[in-house]
């Protein structure tokens, strides 16, 4: 479930839940999560959710459906560094 901070008419901040996160992507691992814009990398997939961890693969909140990843032929199947790297410049 994705839950966005709203700002209320008194000031206070509630959390909703939604299934819109617009052009951004969530990525999940053992690491500290983190957003990125769908748009500043052309691969991405808007309003989905990167995951590693229990599986390896692309919840789109759109249609509410899963994309997993499966590791090529003679790869082990988990991984060892289950850890996305956050966005950098070079």
């Amino acid at each position: 479930m994705v839950f966005r901070e709203v700002e209320t008419v008194e000031g206070r901040r509630n959390m909703c839940y939604t299934e819109d996160t617009g052009d951004i992507c969530i990525f999940i691992s053992k690491s500290e999560a983190f957003c990125v814009e769908a748009s500043s990398c052309p691969v991405l997939k808007p309003n989905s959710i990167y995951y590693i961890g229990h599986g390896f693969g692309i919840y789109d909140l759109t249609t509410g459906t899963t994309r997993y990843f499966l590791p090529p032929a003679g790869a082990p199947n988990q991984l060892t560094a289950p850890y996305w790297l956050s966005p950098f410049y070079i």
